[in-house]
């Protein structure tokens, strides 16, 4: 009858009982299952202190009510609260801080310790709502100093990178990788990619040291998959800064991109640059390139088929002296938790959402390991792989992951780190990542069935 009321009259959600170390869970489950199942479709936020156990008893109850999508969680934090990463892969809705865990400050007005102000500077990057709650022995507290602090403390708040802006709309959103070698892309998806500078910066300077090592007096330098031709641009940028004599050929398949190519080859280039309407792995030049430029790269390095398209480019454009940039790339997965990723795969593409992976600007989660490197492909010269056969190409690989606390695997993220050209590369890892690059977010790979209480897994 509460829920029935509440969705009566329009409430966003309920506050069910605390569930502390004194609940019976499996009754609370039960009553908590029974409301979820057979009323309107009103949330229930489980309140829940974060202490040690909560967030087993909380696990526990989600798993008897069958990860009921309705469930939600108040998290109410304690003076021993500092750094809660596990509880930022649940789907908390309230963050409730009792009026114990701040202290007075000079002119007695009410703020928190630093390691506290971290924590709920944290939180405020989740988009939850707070709750000040009075505690047992401040009930004289005016709660509106605490109100009015917590708005101080989120005009502290760093203003985000250029690159942090550009992401945030698109924080845990679920997207289906490009397939830039079935379909023809969209001018607006490349004008996206091209926003992206610090990735062409460090093309252009793999560009710029391939140029300069090159023994060659007059070189070849053609850019496969050209786009709208942001690579060419900065390949006539490395050329000219190296003061070398280097034809520039442009090869690409989509014939609306090509368009653009040549409006650009005629205003912007001087027609200097030679443009082929070709797929790279089947146009036969009457001269090889010194030096092969691509931008095939996807989040997990080969996802988006960068390996079979190079190797053919590479065998039918390269000269048996040339260099390939990307030379070479990896791929690394780590163990992931996620409530909310797992259920959005879940709802995705009309029942079979958990067999694909997705590009996501990974953010309600938790990175429950380092993640680790699972194979890697090299185009460091010409291939002499033969035409057609893949089998060089097939990966397979193991890894085994420590995970100190006991928590939810969701699935796996997946990254990747590439060597364009010596000492330049490029990388999404977390631990690695490059300053403000955000063409690439990581890939999600979901599990079907979600791994409880691990304390290692092999992937």
């Amino acid at each position: 009858m509460e829920l029935q009321l509440a969705a009566y009259v329009g409430l966003k959600r309920v506050l069910a009982p605390e569930l502390s170390e004194s609940t019976n869970v499996t009754s609370y489950a039960r009553t908590l299952l029974a409301l979820v199942s057979n009323t309107a479709g009103v949330p229930v936020v489980v309140r829940v202190r974060a202490s040690e156990g909560a967030w087993g008893r909380w696990n526990r109850v989600r798993m008897l009510c069958g990860h009921q999508a309705r469930l939600q969680l108040a998290l109410e934090l304690g003076s021993d609260a500092c750094d809660l990463p596990q509880w930022r892969a649940e789907p908390v809705q309230l963050v409730v801080l009792p009026t114990r865990m701040f202290v007075s400050n000079a002119a007695r007005y009410p703020v928190l310790r630093k390691d506290h102000q971290a924590e709920i500077k944290r939180w405020m990057d989740h988009a939850v709502a707070y709750v000040i709650r009075q505690s047992d022995d401040d009930k004289s507290a005016d709660l509106v100093d605490y109100v009015r602090y917590l708005r101080f403390l989120a005009g502290t708040l760093e203003d985000p990178s250029a690159a942090a802006a550009a992401s945030a709309e698109y924080r845990d959103v679920l997207q289906a990788p490009l397939q830039p070698l079935m379909d023809h892309l969209e001018s607006a998806t490349y004008e996206t990619f091209e926003m992206d500078l610090p990735k062409y910066d460090h093309y252009e300077h793999a560009m710029l040291r391939a140029i300069q090592d090159a023994p060659q007096k007059e070189l070849m330098l053609m850019v496969v998959g050209a786009g709208r031709g942001p690579l060419v641009t900065r390949a006539l940028r490395a050329a000219r800064q190296a003061g070398r004599s280097v034809r520039v050929v442009a090869i690409e398949k989509n014939p609306s991109a090509l368009v653009e190519l040549q409006l650009r080859n005629a205003k912007d280039w001087g027609h200097q640059v030679t443009l082929i309407r070709a797929d790279m792995r089947g146009w036969v030049p009457a001269e090889r390139a010194d030096i092969l430029v691509s931008e095939l790269l996807g989040s997990f390095g080969d996802n988006e088929l960068s390996p079979e398209c190079l190797d053919a480019a590479c065998r039918l454009l390269l000269a048996p002296h040339g260099v390939c940039i990307p030379q070479s790339y990896s791929a690394y997965v780590a163990p992931l938790s996620s409530t909310l990723l797992h259920a959005r795969a879940q709802a995705y593409g009309g029942g079979h959402g958990l067999e694909t992976p997705y590009v996501v600007n990974i953010h309600a989660a938790h990175i429950l390991a380092e993640p680790q490197v699972m194979w890697s492909f090299s185009h460091a010269q010409a291939s002499d792989q033969l035409l057609g056969d893949n089998r060089h190409n097939q990966r397979r690989a193991s890894a085994t992951f420590g995970i100190g606390a006991s928590s939810l695997v969701h699935g796996l993220a997946g990254y990747f780190d590439a060597v364009l050209y010596g000492s330049v590369e490029l990388s999404i890892r977390p631990d690695t990542h490059t300053e403000d690059m955000h063409s690439w977010f990581p890939m999600y790979f979901p599990i079907k069935v979600i791994l409880s209480h691990a304390s290692a897994i092999h992937g």
